[in-house]
């Protein structure tokens, strides 16, 4: 399927390993021009690189999104050598190592904000775009109500970005803007965290895949596919939605 996206332009958020690189490399093979940032420079240079094989315009720089400033003069800069954005895909997560309310806090900067932040500085380019779209990265931790103590924090920011992707559904499809969330279920990349539980808590790993109807985990090129598949023509009338690629791992009714 031509998904009708060469030549478009596109930020993405944490792009230098797993999902969010993947997420690039898919919109890469498209003919999607790029930019993105992440924390790590020598992980984020070795990403450029990789993509500019691809003969697309991809540009890069470490950025703490948490910093309000510096974050909003990367995204200005982003689009600026962009020559403009019609696609935007907020994909920062993190697991925080501090307890108690700092991690709430914390999380809270990553997993919530850094997306309210990067909607309102991607709306005004996205006015000006050809065939604007947003995607959300999520989780279906959203839907657990007996999470683990470390991870209630990440669960409860996580319903947050569903809830935040469907007010902006709304507010922005009057300007021709669509926007919708992609919540993964537990994917496995070589380093990534399911592969340290693979390595150190074997029985905690197989558990996880016994619980997804395919037996297996995802892949991240299985979350780019479907976040670059939203973010396209091909799903121009597809707003508002939270498409859940978890291999079947949750069993309810997605209402």
């Amino acid at each position: 399927m031509d998904l009708n996206l060469n030549g478009s332009r596109a930020i993405v958020t944490g792009g230098s390993r797993g999902i969010g690189k993947a997420i690039l490399e898919s919109l890469a093979r498209e003919g999607v021009a790029v930019a993105t940032c992440a924390r790590g420079e020598k992980r984020l240079s070795a990403t450029l690189e990789e993509l500019g094989r691809h003969g697309v315009p991809a540009f890069g720089e470490a950025v703490d999104v948490t910093d309000p400033e510096l974050f909003r003069n990367w995204f200005h800069n982003a689009a600026d050598q962009l020559g403009g954005v019609d696609i935007l895909v907020s994909n920062c997560s993190t697991r925080v190592q501090v307890e108690g309310e700092e991690r709430w806090r914390e999380t809270f900067e990553y997993d919530l904000l850094q997306h309210v932040r990067a909607v309102e500085l991607a709306a005004p380019y996205l006015e000006q775009g050809r065939n604007p779209a947003i995607v959300l990265i999520s989780s279906i931790a959203y839907s657990m109500s007996t999470p683990p103590e470390e991870e209630r924090a990440y669960a409860a920011m996580k319903a947050g970005v569903i809830s935040f992707a469907a007010q902006m559904s709304a507010k922005l499809g009057r300007k021709g803007i669509r926007v919708n969330c992609v919540s993964p279920g537990p994917i496995f990349s070589k380093g990534g965290t399911w592969d340290v539980i693979r390595q150190h808590r074997p029985e905690m790993y197989e558990g996880a895949c016994k619980l997804s109807t395919l037996k297996r985990l995802g892949t991240p090129e299985e979350i780019a596919d479907s976040v670059v598949f939203l973010a396209s023509p091909a799903a121009s009338f597809i707003t508002g939605a939270n498409l859940r690629v978890d291999g079947g791992m949750l069993k309810s009714v997605n209402y």
